[in-house]
């Protein structure tokens, strides 16, 4: 059990943690949640924002059902976007990590495949493009579902401790991004 904690520990903790760091330091850094000083304060930030944009959402598809067509404005990066179209958080965290170790897994497939990328570029066809589209919407599913993913990822009869030191790492990296924003506006 110790050396599953371990194994745990530099597969998904600390990835975990990084990206949690990055992600909340990040935002914070340029105003996403305004003045935030607790992972709970961040987690609820987070649901407002994703319930904001659910009702914009809404809003826009009313109005373009309407005829009116307003133009579209994101005041966040895409990845944060992401993480939020995630639903935020912790869950929000690992779909995005679990989103982008499937999409380069197939992006370095995909061009490995192909013989390289220069052959790539000479084979591309609208088959080979719409494709490439599907199998992004699926990966999107997948990191949906992550659970699932990991499940079959992780061979280990103690998925419960990988679970634990994955959201420690959450926890942990989001508990430091708050306290160095709170250091660098101190």
């Amino acid at each position: 059990m110790i050396a599953e904690f371990f194994r745990a520990l530099f597969s998904a903790g600390i990835p975990v943690a990084v990206t949690s760091y990055l992600l909340a330091w990040w935002a914070l850094k340029n105003g996403y949640f305004g003045r935030v000083d607790s992972v709970k304060g961040l987690e609820k930030e987070v649901k407002r924002l994703t319930s904001k944009k659910s009702e914009k959402e809404k809003k826009r598809l009313k109005n373009a059902e309407a005829g009116y067509v307003e133009p579209a404005r994101h005041k966040m990066n895409p990845i944060h976007n992401k993480w939020l179209s995630f639903g935020g958080g912790f869950y929000g965290v690992v779909a995005l990590m679990t989103y982008a170790v499937i999409e380069l897994g197939e992006v370095r497939d995909f061009v490995a495949n192909l013989g390289g990328f220069f052959q790539m570029l000479s084979s591309l066809s609208f088959a080979l493009i719409i494709n490439f589209l599907i199998d992004s919407f699926m990966n999107f599913i997948w990191a949906i579902a992550w659970p699932g993913y990991w499940l079959s990822e992780v061979s280990s009869n103690d998925i419960w401790i990988w679970f634990l030191v994955a959201y420690a790492g959450y926890w942990a990296g989001t508990r430091y991004a708050l306290h160095r924003v709170g250091l660098e506006q101190s």
